[in-house]
């Protein structure tokens, strides 16, 4: 469906893939409950078309209503939970970390701080879960490059446009609910001696190793 607002074009999606992570940060970064039922559909409709919210609010009461509820309805239906391993963007393929148990501290510490607020840092969690391929092997077994700060920002801001929800959630279901409480353990680093700081990263590996099974 596209809406038309002062003869621009804007697209209304339908499927969870057709919605960019940029736009769904967007709303659930600046989305208020308390707002007024008017005030919420203008929201929504600017989030997901990227439409400028000045230009929604001059919309036809009739167009607003026909256009929330297009959102509303999809926004009912379940987005992807299936892990997607590897995608392709600009001719770079990119792939979900292969090794969990064999995250760097500087990774765990990295990804503890920015699971402090999860949708607002979405696109720097995926930089340093998904990074390019390096070499693919047999059984769709592959290896990625090291992680390293400056690229993964620069990743970072890649992904806000080219991944959709779908495949966010998809990693995010597997990562943010299964693995967060292990990597959660490294909350405490900062206060431990080299030694000790070394012992708990092992036991953490080893809990993930167990965990992810054959991720892992």
């Amino acid at each position: 469906m596209q809406l038309v607002i002062n003869k621009e074009e804007h697209y209304i999606p339908n499927k969870w893939s057709e919605i960019s992570l940029r736009k769904y940060m967007q709303f659930m970064s600046t989305y208020n409950s308390e707002l007024s039922e008017a005030e919420q559909q203008l929201h929504i409709i600017a989030c997901f078309t990227g439409a400028d919210p000045q230009l929604v609010e001059k919309m036809p009461k009739r167009i607003a209503n026909k256009a929330s509820k297009r959102i509303a309805d999809l926004m009912e239906q379940k987005a992807g939970e299936d892990l997607i391993l590897q995608f392709t963007i600009d001719d770079i393929e990119y792939g979900f970390h292969p090794n969990m148990a064999g995250l760097k501290l500087k990774e765990f510490v990295d990804l503890d701080n920015l699971l402090d607020d999860n949708w607002k840092n979405m696109h720097k969690i995926m930089s340093i879960l998904y990074r390019p391929i390096t070499k693919q092997k047999k059984n769709g077994k592959y290896d990625i490059e090291d992680y390293d700060f400056i690229t993964a920002k620069s990743r970072a801001d890649l992904f806000l446009d080219n991944l959709s929800i779908d495949v966010v959630n998809g990693a995010a279901s597997f990562f943010l609910t299964i693995a967060m409480d292990y990597v959660r353990i490294t909350q405490a680093y900062s206060n431990l001696d080299r030694r000790t700081r070394r012992k708990r990263t092992k036991q953490t590996k080893k809990h993930l190793a167990k965990l992810m099974g054959g991720m892992a």
